[in-house]
């Protein structure tokens, strides 16, 4: 692996799934065994969070979008990285796949960084998500949405990321709900405290 595609995986896992990177151990990996409980009943293993469980091969993938992260590595002004979500699937179980490609006027000519970003295990999802028609559409949006509270955590409104770029793809939706939710849960969570 070359020092190129060896920054894109330190970037992928340290700002992207916030994995630490502790000197003399190498990056530490999430060690929560209970996964995250969706509102429409999903157990999503999100990477960096969580023991991610033995997968199997896959038997299918498709793309899900792009969007250009501004600040894609700590320490590296100006160095913005290509972000691209695919979604794929094994018979055990449901994953999103994330893959970092650093600019490469900053960081060189390289291979993208590829891993695992969530997991939900088929017997765990719920006959209320395998009862909808677009239960993909579910699966992936509530999966990408555990990611996003991660990623987009110091942002309130999609206002606020003006400096990101995306693009009109199936992930701009996704983006778009989660600063809504984001909106919807300040608000109650105001309104509450009177």
């Amino acid at each position: 692996m070359d020092s190129g595609q060896q920054m894109n995986y330190l970037a992928l896992n340290q700002n992207i799934m916030n994995m630490p990177l502790v000197i003399g151990q190498g990056l530490q990996e999430g060690t929560s065994e209970t996964p995250i409980s969706t509102l429409e009943g999903l157990q999503v293993y999100l990477n960096g969070t969580h023991v991610i469980p033995e997968c199997h091969e896959l038997i299918g993938e498709f793309g899900i979008g792009e969007m250009v992260h501004p600040y894609a590595m700590d320490g590296m002004p100006g160095c913005t990285g290509n972000l691209r979500y695919a979604f794929c699937w094994s018979e055990h179980e449901y994953m999103i796949l994330v893959g970092l490609k650093l600019d490469e006027s900053t960081n060189g000519p390289s291979e993208e960084a590829l891993d695992i970003l969530a997991v939900v295990k088929r017997d765990e999802h719920t006959d209320k998500v395998a009862a909808k028609a677009d239960h993909y559409e579910l699966i992936i949006r509530d999966m990408l949405l555990c990611h996003f509270d991660s990623l987009f955590e110091f942002y309130d409104t999609i206002e606020e990321v003006d400096d990101w770029t995306f693009f009109e793809d199936d992930l701009l939706p996704i983006i778009q709900y989660h600063f809504e939710l984001k909106k919807a849960v300040d608000f109650i969570g105001k309104e509450l405290e009177k």
